[in-house]
């Protein structure tokens, strides 16, 4: 992974779901205010038709506490929406960069195991040569740790590439 490409990926991806964020809430005020002059005009078009508090309410182009309700609901709804895709925008950057070091720092261990066995392959071979018993042993450890550390480098590179 190159340096500095974590903060990169979590930077563009934090200004992508604020640009989501901030559209939305945009088009939902510009939403109530088109309902409320909408319930306005059409107070302003229908006389009142009694002569208690239901006409005054809709003469000054209050909304219905039915209607409240439902467009508080609505908002909820909406930022719920919102804050679960500014999550989701901020998360698949976090995932797939730490994704990569995770397989990164696996292969780094394994690399570690099989230079031990090859070392100890090297001391045995020098002791008694071929004669050593334990010597495929190791071998056949260090040659196993190697393929392991070999396949997690390359599976991260196939995922930096995705991604």
């Amino acid at each position: 992974m190159k340096p500095n490409q974590v903060g990169r990926i979590l930077g563009i991806g934090t200004r992508v779901a604020v640009g989501k964020l901030r559209d939305g809430t945009a088009r939902a005020a510009a939403a109530v205010a088109a309902e409320r002059a909408g319930a306005a005009a059409e107070a302003a078009r229908v006389p009142a038709a009694g002569s208690g508090s239901e006409g005054v309410t809709e003469a000054r182009g209050e909304a219905a506490p039915g209607q409240a309700r439902a467009a508080t609901a609505e908002g909820g709804r909406r930022l719920a929406q919102g804050a679960g895709r500014f999550g989701a925008a901020l998360w698949k950057p976090f995932a797939h960069a730490t994704g990569q070091l995770t397989l990164q720092v696996t292969g780094l261990l394994f690399a570690f195991f099989a230079l031990g066995f090859g070392a100890k392959c090297w001391q045995l071979y020098k002791a008694a040569g071929w004669r050593d018993h334990h010597l495929p042993l190791y071998l056949g450890f260090a040659a196993l740790f190697c393929w392991f550390a070999v396949s997690s480098f390359w599976r991260a590179g196939r995922k930096q590439r995705q991604g």
